[in-house]
């Protein structure tokens, strides 16, 4: 868990966390391309496919890497998360990263990464069409996701960077949504993500896992954080924003 209120230097763990969410596209890159977990899967009954013919765009760094568009959009999704998380742990966040989150964080979000992409390239994944309906609302889904998540990290920081806000409540712009739009956003492009790799039982098993989680524990903890640090103010962004990560619902 990451330590909520300490703002000290931690450049070990900051280290840590960017190197292996670095390598994680690596070696999600050698499941797709080359078969690296095709032997995990044939352990486990589960055939792998074979992948459909190389995109080719005349963009020499994207042919060269012989990918059929489908699994390209895989590559690029996983990409898109380790550029996010390291983007979070460089510019966004504040709070103190030791070594043990860093590991934590890094090998969770491989393991679920791995997961999804090993799901891709066997039978029961999407099988590599472009044009099924978990793909196409998986893929919108992940980068309206990742995009609102970014987004609105930046404008919290920039609100919090103004000496004129010290001690306040951001509540405005994306936090208007929901009191916690980031889960919000890391909700849907998880799920988005498992969507297209794995089909719509892996896409609603991943956003079950993290609403439950998230509405079990980490908006609880928060919330009384947030409760014993503004106050009041919390009291009146609860009236004003009443959803808590389900626009709409809750």
């Amino acid at each position: 868990m990451l330590q909520r209120g300490s703002k000290k230097s931690t450049p070990l763990g900051t280290t840590i966390l960017v190197a292996l969410r670095t390598l994680d596209p690596i070696l999600q890159y050698g499941i797709l391309a080359h078969g690296l977990g095709a032997p995990l899967l044939g352990k486990i009954g589960l055939k792998s496919i074979v992948d459909g013919p190389p995109i080719q765009t005349g963009i020499g760094f994207i042919d060269a890497l012989q990918l059929s568009p489908y699994r390209l959009l895989l590559l690029t999704m996983v990409t898109g998360s380790t550029i996010k998380h390291n983007f979070w742990v460089l510019y966004t966040s504040k709070e103190a990263i030791s070594p043990s989150i860093a590991l934590s964080v890094s090998g969770f979000n491989t393991f679920l990464n791995s997961f999804t992409t090993l799901l891709a390239t066997s039978a029961l994944g999407n099988g590599g069409e472009l044009s099924r309906p978990s793909v196409i609302i998986g893929s919108t889904l992940y980068f309206v996701g990742v995009f609102t998540e970014m987004i609105a990290e930046v404008q919290r920081k920039k609100f919090k960077e103004d000496p004129r806000n010290e001690g306040k409540l951001y509540t405005e712009k994306l936090w208007s949504i929901t009191r916690h739009i980031n889960y919000t956003a890391y909700t849907a492009w998880r799920g988005g993500y498992a969507l297209v790799g794995g089909g719509w039982l892996a896409g609603a098993g991943v956003s079950a896992f993290f609403l439950t989680n998230f509405i079990g524990t980490s908006i609880p903890e928060l919330a009384g954080y947030c409760s014993k640090r503004y106050g009041e103010q919390w009291e009146n962004y609860k009236k004003k924003t009443p959803y808590q990560i389900i626009p709409g619902v809750y």
